[in-house]
């Protein structure tokens, strides 16, 4: 069994919204994916090497990191994501887990894919995500996206799921998270939400670690 963190009531609300509409979210959110990111992501972290999905949901970037040649890790807390991503991959290595105590040695993964993952987290729970994250990184990227803002913890319409709850993280915070962390080369860019939702643009960071 993997090993799991008291989550907040809001955090255990979100998981039970994934979970009860799992594989209505992975139709919906099938042909919206971050191609560009994956396919830089997949060259900075080198074809053949073994990466991390963080959160991967119903499995739906597992496809496209393999596309970048990358052998991917991918798991979620949301049980019912990974039964529905295994229609996907019936032949996948998925595994529900909690990102904040991972299932892997120190130095594993050559790269960190986290895109709307560490956002369901309350504000004091992002950097002891991303120390864990980093524990189980060799070298590589790290790619992270937040919602932009200030919040904590609000509730976010996550089409088709309901509402959920994020916090949102400016620029500057995502840029400040990294370097904390110990990455290099952080990069930070705010980009439109693909759904076009009123009030909603997302924050991508970038961070590397060298070959130690």
């Amino acid at each position: 069994m993997p090993r799991m963190v008291q989550p907040d009531s809001r955090m255990a609300r979100s998981v039970k919204a994934y979970d009860a509409h799992a594989e209505a979210y992975q139709g919906a959110w099938c042909e919206r994916r971050l191609v560009d990111a994956a396919r830089q992501f997949g060259v900075l972290a080198g074809r053949g090497t073994v990466v991390l999905d963080v959160a991967c949901g119903p499995a739906l970037d597992v496809r496209l990191l393999r596309d970048q040649g990358l052998r991917a890790a991918a798991g979620d807390l949301s049980w019912e994501c990974m039964r529905v991503g295994k229609t996907l991959h019936p032949k996948g290595a998925l595994a529900q887990w909690d990102f904040r105590q991972l299932p892997f040695r120190d130095a594993t993964f050559h790269g960190v894919w986290a895109p709307a993952a560490l956002q369901h987290l309350p504000r004091n729970g992002i950097r002891p995500a991303l120390r864990e994250l980093r524990r189980v990184q060799r070298r590589g990227p790290i790619f992270v996206t937040f919602p932009e803002g200030d919040a904590e913890l609000e509730p976010f319409d996550e089409p088709p799921v309901g509402e959920v709850f994020v916090t949102r993280v400016s620029p500057d915070e995502v840029k400040a998270l990294l370097l904390a962390t110990g990455y290099e080369q952080v990069e930070v860019e705010t980009r439109p939400d693909l759904l076009q939702r009123p009030g909603v643009a997302w924050v991508h960071g970038w961070g590397r670690l060298p070959e130690a």
